[in-house]
């Protein structure tokens, strides 16, 4: 068997770069509809693009960072919420008054 080198001029390819789709904050959901953490980092990663952890998430919910609706014992988030939690963030980052990690 041969052994494959890769020759410092040759470098595999990159994955593509997945394109943002634009949202539209009066188009989200404003009732809280998403049910759970998980759904909420998922949402907030599939829909919003934007790479969020689940203890993060779980510090915002314990924090009262963001509205969370009790309902039949389970939490429930509101898109709208979450997309505004996302660009409070955004813009603490921006102007530098951030969490400091």
């Amino acid at each position: 068997m041969s052994r494959q080198t890769l020759s410092p001029d040759v470098r595999p390819s990159a994955p593509p770069r997945q394109r943002r789709v634009l949202v539209n904050r009066d188009e989200l959901n404003q009732l809280p509809t998403i049910k759970g953490r998980d759904a909420a980092v998922r949402f907030i990663n599939n829909t919003l693009g934007v790479p969020m952890s689940p203890t993060r998430m779980r510090t915002a919910i314990e924090g009262r960072e963001l509205p969370v609706y009790k309902i039949s014992g389970a939490n429930y988030l509101a898109e709208r919420d979450l997309y505004d939690w996302i660009m409070i963030l955004a813009k603490a980052s921006r102007s530098g008054g951030g969490d400091a990690a």
